[in-house]
């Protein structure tokens, strides 16, 4: 292990629940880490340090931190993948404040500032996050993109329950307090993809997450290979690491958490309802994560605690979310998911009604890439599962809510 340039630069005027420490992990990426030091370096709240965990780049990386001096500090280690250079990393760090760059994204002007404005206004927050868009090219198209990602309605339901429902944070997104980082442990080695996707689910488990209210990173989209304990991983091959890693995570969630983590609500008083509602988000997440086994047990498990009581609003508006998967529901396309034991349930026609929410837009997707074949197996999948009846008021849900926006539209059209 070699050190270069190990100052600590002074920021004046800054408290140490001020000061922000950014980790950048780095491997082989010499053609574009220079641009996102100097974004992090930039910042109208700039960072107390800098510290840079080589992870054995055979390129220019090197030299091409040695230009920044002593803004930041070096380290570098034999190759052990990203996760093993994040807890180096933070290992080293000294500040109150942490934030991970990855060292091919960007970080706008005032970031950093968001970030610690917000977690000041909040003492009891574990971690900020903000909006973050998407970008090719070189770094001047960043300022340009309008690619955001967007994030669920602040409130809506809890946090945790949101990120459970759809990975809208990556690293660089949030920024997390010293003390809930060494609470939530270490990044995990074992992972190939989604260990940031696994830190920051274990992070607002614990601690609650303040909005930042602003973009506070440019995400750079392009083809790269990941190396990690287990092997190279390419980029290209996205969909499918995602859908492993994440069906890892919460099969281990799955088997360590209690349904309390799954409520949905806060503010709900304690009863049979808030119970139904955190097995029934339970059993819709781990569906939606494609650990099917899981989620039917638990699905079997709210059927019996609904027992012949009518399912209420809430209930119906988790039940809608069932294939609401980000990277699609080709396991039911390719009929390698097997319907009964959903059928077998027997739930409620107004609740089958809702988990057939979704199906009719995916069956219009499908037909509009000219998938025929594949929109008459979801088709026969979810008359299977959910029945006709079901799949029927659901395209008569949305017929009438084209009908509705329709009126809507031609109302302000003709004033």
């Amino acid at each position: 292990m070699t050190e270069i340039a190990a100052g600590r630069p002074a920021r004046d005027g800054l408290t140490q629940g001020e000061r922000v420490s950014i980790v950048m992990p780095t491997h082989n990426r010499a053609h574009l880490i220079g641009e996102s030091i100097a974004s992090a370096l930039g910042q109208s709240h700039p960072p107390f340090e800098m510290i840079i965990v080589d992870d054995g780049s055979t390129d220019e990386t090197a030299e091409t931190i040695a230009a920044f001096g002593n803004d930041v500090i070096y380290l570098r280690q034999d190759n052990a993948g990203k996760s093993a250079a994040l807890n180096r990393g933070i290992a080293a760090a000294t500040c109150d404040l942490l934030l991970v760059l990855d060292d091919d994204d960007l970080l706008p002007d005032g970031a950093l500032a968001a970030h610690v404005a917000a977690l000041r206004a909040r003492p009891d927050a574990g971690f900020s996050y903000g909006r973050f868009a998407r970008f090719t090219g070189p770094g001047e198209e960043a300022w340009r993109s309008t690619d955001l990602e967007p994030l669920p309605e602040p409130g809506a339901k809890r946090l945790l329950v949101q990120l459970m429902q759809c990975c809208f944070l990556p690293n660089p997104a949030w920024m997390v307090r010293r003390a809930a980082q060494l609470a939530a442990g270490p990044y995990r080695t074992d992972l190939p993809r989604g260990q940031d996707y696994e830190m920051i689910l274990r992070i607002a488990r614990s601690a609650p997450g303040v909005f930042a209210g602003a973009v506070t990173l440019y995400q750079r989209k392009h083809v790269a290979a990941r190396v990690t304990t287990r092997g190279t991983v390419m980029a290209k091959d996205t969909v499918t690491g995602w859908i492993d890693a994440e069906r890892a995570i919460f099969s281990e969630i799955d088997e360590r958490w209690d349904d309390a983590e799954f409520q949905p609500f806060g503010d709900l008083p304690k009863g049979p309802e808030a119970q139904r509602l955190a097995v029934l988000q339970r059993a819709v997440i781990l569906f939606m994560r494609k650990v099917h086994a899981p989620a039917e047990r638990h699905f079997a498990r709210y059927a019996a605690m609904l027992g012949d009581a009518a399912p209420g609003e809430h209930e119906l508006a988790i039940a809608g979310d069932l294939l609401g998967a980000r990277y699609g529901i080709g396991e039911i396309l390719d009929e390698s998911h097997d319907p009964a034991p959903l059928a077998a349930l027997a739930f409620p026609l107004a609740l089958r009604r809702a988990m057939a929410r979704q199906l009719p837009w995916r069956m219009r997707e499908l037909v509009g890439e000219g998938r025929l074949a594949d929109a008459a197996r979801l088709l026969v999948w979810g008359r299977r599962a959910l029945g006709g009846a079901a799949l029927f008021g659901a395209a008569s849900a949305k017929i009438e809510d084209y009908a509705r926006r329709a009126r809507a539209s031609s109302s302000i059209s003709a004033s």
